[in-house]
C-alpha cells in the first residue's frame, strides 16, 4: 500500500471534504448542488446491467451508485468494501463486468498502470466508465497531478473500444471555479487560511451560475474550454 502525505495548501478544503465523506448522502447533496453535471453519469451508464453484475467503483471515496457495486478506495470511508491502491487492483483477470473510475486518475501517480488495472481485471466486453478533469486548478485528493483534453483522455484510454466521450461537466464550471480561486488568492493578503476561506464562500456563492451549463455545455466549442470529460468504453 502506498503512503499518502495531505498536501499543505489546501489542508483545509480537503478536510472537510474528507469530514462531509463520512455522511455519503450529504457529500452527494453538496457535490451535485454546488456544481453542475450536464453528462452521462455512472450511475446512468450501468443501468442496462443486471443486478448481480460484478461492478467495481475505483477510488468511490464514499459515492454508493448502486448496492452491488463494490466500492475500491485506498481510504475506508463509509461504503468502501476494498480498501486498496488503484495502482495494483486486487482481482483476477477478467473478473468484472463493469469498472467505474470518477475523478481519480488526476490524483494517482501513474494513470497508465491504473488504466492497465482496470483493462486486466475486465472481462471481455466488459464496460468502463471515467470521469476526468480538464480546466480546473489544483485540488488534493490527497495529492493532484494531471489534466486531460479529450483527445488526451481518448489517447489514455486507446486500447479500449470507445463507445461515448462528451462533457460531464461544462464551461461555466470551469470559469467559476477559476473565478473563485483567483478571488481568493486577490483576497487572502497571502493567508493560506484566510484563502481557502473564501475559496468555500465563493464555490456557494458562484453555484447558481454553474445552472448555466445546461445551455453553454451545448456549443460545438465547449469541449475546448470545459471542466470535466466523462468516456465509456467496452474492454476490446
Amino acid at each position: 500500500m502506498r503512503t499518502y502525505i495531505m498536501n499543505s495548501r489546501d489542508n483545509l478544503i480537503f478536510n472537510l471534504k474528507n469530514s462531509i465523506k463520512q455522511y455519503p448522502k450529504l457529500f452527494y447533496f453538496l457535490n451535485h448542488t454546488l456544481g453542475t453535471f450536464v453528462g452521462k453519469s455512472a450511475k446512468q451508464s450501468i443501468a442496462h446491467l443486471p443486478e448481480g453484475s460484478k461492478i467495481i467503483n475505483v477510488g468511490s471515496g464514499a459515492n454508493i451508485i448502486r448496492k452491488d457495486v463494490i466500492n475500491v478506495d485506498y481510504a475506508k470511508y463509509p461504503g468502501v468494501k476494498v480498501v486498496a491502491d488503484a495502482h495494483n487492483l486486487p482481482f483476477e483477470d477478467n473478473s468484472i463486468d463493469a469498472v467505474i473510475c470518477e475523478s481519480l486518475l488526476e490524483h494517482v501517480k501513474d494513470p497508465k498502470t491504473v488504466i492497465s488495472g482496470i483493462y486486466r481485471v475486465l472481462k471481455p466486453g466488459g464496460m468502463v466508465y471515467i470521469s476526468a478533469p480538464f480546466i480546473i486548478p489544483f485540488h488534493s485528493s490527497p495529492h493532484d497531478y494531471y489534466r486531460w483534453t479529450d483527445s488526451g483522455l481518448r489517447e489514455l484510454l486507446k486500447d479500449f473500444q470507445e463507445a461515448e466521450l462528451g462533457i460531464l461537466i461544462g464551461p461555466t464550471n470551469a470559469l467559476t471555479y477559476i473565478l473563485r480561486e483567483w478571488l481568493a488568492l486577490v483576497m487572502s493578503f497571502n493567508i493560506n487560511t484566510l484563502r481557502q476561506f473564501w475559496v468555500l464562500f465563493f464555490m456557494v456563492l458562484f453555484a447558481p451560475i454553474n445552472l448555466l451549463d445546461h445551455i453553454f455545455s451545448r456549443f460545438n466549442a465547449a469541449k475546448d474550454i470545459s471542466h470535466f470529460f466523462y468516456y465509456i468504453g467496452t474492454k476490446k
